[in-house]
């Protein structure tokens, strides 16, 4: 969403309660690299299929992916706007129920049975995601063709 407004697809970003008790009293969540969850996947799959002495006692595990700190919306906002080169538009919205204050991950299992751990951090998540974004305006496929939205199937 923060790329599509850097990129100028939305006009600005919702930022959904700025009265929690965090650190800017936004949402905080375990933003990771897309490249660091697809390692994780791998790093299951391969020790679910070979093997390789970690204790996994079924190829059926379950894993939590993070890096274990949190980031708040106002923080991956600046991050993405130092990226882009930009100052991204946002609003302050209400909270959306259910909405917790914070939710990041205990990835121990994935560190020490899979030998997995988040090795990308933010600046080069919101590097890495407007690269691909500003190269891609439109998405890709079938999205790329519909010029209004993004069309989700």
């Amino acid at each position: 969403y923060l790329a599509q407004v850097a990129v100028g697809r939305r006009k600005e970003l919702t930022v959904f309660g700025n009265d929690y008790d965090t650190k800017d009293g936004t949402g905080v969540r375990d933003y990771i690299h897309v490249v660091d969850l697809a390692k994780g996947h791998a790093a299951a799959l391969s020790e679910g299929i070979f093997g390789g002495g970690s204790g996994m006692k079924t190829n059926c595990e379950v894993y939590n992916l993070g890096s274990g700190n949190g980031i708040s919306v106002l923080e991956m906002l600046k991050a993405m706007g130092k990226a882009s080169g930009k100052e991204l538009p946002y609003k302050m919205g209400t909270r959306r129920a259910g909405d917790v204050a914070a939710c990041y991950a205990n990835a121990t299992k994935a560190n020490t049975q899979l030998k997995w751990r988040c090795e990308l951090g933010i600046d080069r998540m919101c590097a890495d995601t407007w690269r691909w974004q500003s190269n891609n305006p439109k998405g890709y496929g079938e999205a790329a063709k519909d010029k209004s939205v993004i069309v989700f199937k």
